[in-house]
Order: C-alpha cells, then sequence, then structure tokens
C-alpha cells in the first residue's frame, strides 16, 4: 500500500511540475535561445527558433512582440556581418538591406 502511495505521489509531483511553466514561460525559453544563436552568428537557427515559437505559441503575444524586434535585429546583424566580405552590387544590396531593417527596427520600438 505505501508502495502505491509512493508512486503516486510521484507521478503527481511530476504531473504538476510539467504543468508549472507556462506557454508565455515556454515561448520566452525559445526567445533565449534565438537570441544565444543571434550571439553565435547562427542566423538561420535563430530565425527559425523565433518561426517555431510563433507556430507552437500563437497566444504567447508578449512573445511574439519580442520576436517581430528579435528577428529584425537578426536580419540586420546577418545584412552588417556579410557587408564585411561583399563588394560591387553585393555589398550596396546588402548595405539596403541593413538600412532598411534597421529603420524598421526603429519603427517597431516605437510602437
Amino acid at each position: 500500500m505505501t508502495y502505491n502511495r509512493t508512486i503516486l505521489a510521484a507521478i503527481l509531483a511530476a504531473t504538476l511540475a510539467s504543468c508549472g511553466e507556462t506557454t508565455s514561460d515556454k515561448a520566452a525559453g525559445m526567445l533565449g535561445e534565438a537570441r544565444r544563436l543571434l550571439g553565435e552568428r547562427q542566423y538561420t537557427a535563430a530565425k527559425d527558433t523565433i518561426l517555431s515559437m510563433r507556430k507552437r505559441y500563437p497566444e504567447a503575444i508578449g512573445a511574439r512582440r519580442q520576436g517581430i524586434l528579435l528577428l529584425d535585429s537578426i536580419e540586420m546583424t546577418a545584412a552588417t556581418d556579410s557587408l564585411r566580405h561583399a563588394t560591387g552590387e553585393e555589398w550596396e544590396r546588402l548595405d539596403v538591406k541593413r538600412r532598411f531593417f534597421e529603420r524598421k527596427l526603429m519603427e517597431d520600438l516605437k510602437k
């Protein structure tokens, strides 16, 4: 009888622990992961993480707003990084892209 209660208590504790993390917490965790990837210059993985977060947690509005800003930052940083190695028309295209995302980010921050 004690054995059954112990197992039941362990199952209940595990269930309650898994319920403790909210959708917003999970979305925020994915944003943190995307920021880490951005810091490591893994731009595609960072963007994919945000897009996945938006798809998995559509109700996490705050995280989705932050995700929009972070996506702009990723695009701007990736373009800036690529500018270092570009020349001619490619440099001009990347510079336009960088300036676009820089302006977009400034507008998004006003909201």
